[in-house]
């Protein structure tokens, strides 16, 4: 059971690593400390929200929380 926690701490550690360096420039980098926590621990509903059934790719949906402030909810809400 610890590995699968492990694994999913580790993949949403990963997936930032991959927006700050593997996603192209980054100059406003994310500083939200708080920001990323949530990331991390809710990465695979904010992929679900914004990539599976949003209009967002994985390369930009990785990059707007590494290097656009975070993800924006509240822009992507139905109104």
């Amino acid at each position: 059971m610890r590995w699968i926690v492990f694994l999913y701490l580790l993949i949403g550690v990963l997936l930032l690593i991959v927006g700050f360096f593997g996603s192209g420039e980054c100059p406003n980098k994310n500083a939200k400390i708080d920001n990323d926590i949530v990331f991390v621990l809710t990465w695979p509903v904010s992929f679900y929200g914004h990539v599976i059934n949003g209009p967002m790719t994985p390369t930009g949906w990785v990059h707007a929380q590494a290097c656009e402030g975070g993800l924006d909810t509240k822009k992507d809400a139905p109104r």
